[in-house]
């Protein structure tokens, strides 16, 4: 629209300042190329009742056409444009050479508007470019309607026709612009509107004749006197930013109207003698309205996306930070599981070494006590007999008497060797009266330890899946105080309270060092204490050890005991 508006300027400044018809044609021609660099224009002139027309004039002649004479009916879009004078002829390809060689080329043939007969045609030559055809159309119309508004005429019979051809030149080119979706027009020097297109009715602003001579800003916003206006800004700034060689654009959002428009000031017309500003200054205010609501929406949904992508990158980031988590927790149970697979491995050996010591504990006091005096009730046994064949009876009835006693010690080893694989009381009484026992037997083999035995649980309070560990545990605590502690006294103790049973063993021996090492005239850590953690531990229980050097040791176990579950198992057991 701009180069249009452009285009309008030039060709009335040409045509004002020529002299014939020729003249305002070359005028013309010269401004389109101005505009339309890459075209070509040739003005055809034909004489008064011949058939043959001359390339007289035009601008960016091609050489084939220089003064150029043809025939109408040689070249049809030629004989077009002459029969059907309101028209353009157009040609949707044309072969044209060029110094670079041969390309293809739209043609347009526009007849200048004349009431009696044509006498000018004008051929236009341009790329074919299809996003450029409708305006260079309008630019043809424009020259041809300003040419036939601007032809001079000599004699005076010829002026009434020629007063007519600038009527119909000038209602044709009012519709032209009418048709235009821009408000166009013209304003004086002081801003007030001369000239003004009917698209002002279609925007429902005003009418055209309540328009004239009125400024922009009142036929747009009428009554409007805020100082603040968005409209009169953007107006005020194009008028100070114009001048008679430099358009002047100004973009604003008006409130009031609820449009975005663009406000264009053009020179147009004739300059006055010793003025600043142009006679006639052409003005274009377009509605891009729908332009910027479609860019705030796109904005709008940018922002919304950079926003998704944020928010989606923050998930990923995160989910990234939770994997890591997992993938470092995974690897902790990994150690873990390694560690507890040696841990297992050390105590399956541990067990295995223990299960052979037991065995040669026990073989060792089978042999040492059982088969010792096997061999030796069989000896006298044999004797017995001898004296017997020898009927020597009082001596044999010595010898079998001696044999019995033997016999009877014989039966107590096997059943201290019995008891102390398993006591009998664990099975037939309970936990708490095996410990009980095993404090006395205890305290009978090391008097010099004195043994508090404070057992505050009834047997039957104790599940029977817990019995042999606590028996066991006890056991070796004891023993461990026996060979290690070097102490005085030592306190059993056994509570059951909030549904946790804790078994207390305490010494007020030398102790040993947390590190494991003696120190500060302590004993090392007795190895024994893993494997009370690891039986705890086993059966659902914890095991937690306190010692210092100088001060004694305390082991507290505790398991988890549900309420009536002994009683439970005892009902399972007798029914």
């Amino acid at each position: 629209m701009r180069r249009l508006v452009e285009l309008i300027g030039a060709i009335t400044r040409g045509c004002h300042e020529a002299v014939t018809v020729r003249d305002a044609a070359r005028a013309a021609a010269q401004a389109f190329i101005a505009q339309f660099p890459d075209s070509s224009v040739v003005v055809f002139e034909r004489e008064p009742g011949h058939d043959t027309m001359r390339a007289v004039t035009g601008a960016n002649i091609p050489t084939a056409w220089h003064m150029r004479a043809v025939g109408i009916d040689e070249v049809p879009l030629l004989e077009r444009a002459v029969r059907r004078p309101r028209e353009l002829a157009r040609a949707a390809a044309v072969r044209q050479a060029r110094p670079a060689g041969v390309d293809t080329q739209r043609a347009v043939f526009a007849a200048v508007p004349d009431p009696a007969e044509t006498r000018y045609v004008l051929m236009f030559l341009g790329p074919q470019q299809p996003g450029d055809e409708d305006e260079r159309d309008l630019a043809i119309e424009a020259v041809r309607h300003l040419l036939s508004a601007s032809a001079v005429v000599a004699n005076d019979g010829e002026r009434p026709r020629t007063l007519a051809a600038i009527q119909h030149a000038k209602t044709e080119w009012q519709q032209t612009v009418d048709a235009l979706p821009e408000v166009v027009g013209l304003l004086d020097g002081r801003g007030r509107i001369v000239r003004i297109s009917r698209a002002l009715q279609r925007w429902g602003i005003a009418n055209i004749g309540g328009a004239i001579r009125r400024d922009l800003h009142t036929v747009f916003h009428p009554g409007c006197a805020a100082a603040d206006c968005p409209l009169a800004t953007c107006i005020a700034t194009t008028w100070r930013e114009f001048s008679a060689d430099r358009p002047a654009r100004a973009e604003c959002n008006d409130p009031i109207l609820g449009l975005d428009l663009i406000v264009e000031l053009q020179p147009a017309g004739a300059e006055l003698p010793g003025a600043s500003a142009p006679k006639r200054v052409a003005f274009i205010v377009t509605n891009v309205t729908s332009l910027r609501r479609a860019e705030r929406e796109l904005t709008a949904i940018n922002r919304e996306l950079e926003q998704r992508v944020e928010e989606r990158t923050e998930q990923i980031i995160e989910s990234n930070r939770e994997l890591r988590k997992e993938v470092a927790r995974r690897r902790e149970v990994e150690r873990s599981l390694r560690s507890s697979k040696v841990e297992l491995q050390g105590l399956s050996e541990r067990l295995m070494n223990a299960q052979e010591e037991e065995r040669k504990r026990i073989s060792q006091d089978l042999h040492d006590t059982v088969g010792q005096s096997l061999s030796a009730i069989k000896y006298s046994l044999e004797r017995a007999q001898e004296l017997v064949r020898r009927n020597d009876g009082a001596q044999a009835g010595e010898t079998v008497g001696a044999v019995v006693e033997r016999v009877q010690r014989v039966l107590d080893d096997v059943r201290l060797i019995s008891t102390n694989l398993r006591p009998a009381l664990l099975d037939d009484l309970g936990a708490a009266s095996a410990v009980r026992w095993l404090c006395r037997e205890w305290h009978d083999v090391y008097r010099e330890i004195s043994v508090d035995a404070d057992i505050a649980v009834a047997d039957q309070d104790i599940p029977a899946m817990l019995g042999t560990s606590i028996f066991r545990s006890v056991q070796e605590l004891l023993n461990n105080v026996a060979r290690h502690a070097d102490a005085h006294a030592v306190l059993v103790k056994m509570r059951l309270e909030s549904g946790t049973l804790r078994v207390t063993v305490a010494d007020d021996g030398t102790g040993f060092a947390a590190s494991g090492e003696g120190a500060n005239g302590g004993r090392p850590r007795p190895q024994g204490l893993r494997g009370l953690l690891e039986r705890a531990e086993q059966t659902g229980g914890r095991c937690h050890v306190e010692s210092t050097p100088g001060r004694g040791t305390q082991v507290w176990l505790e398991w988890p005991v549900a309420p009536g579950l002994a009683a439970r198992e005892a009902n399972v057991i007798i029914n």
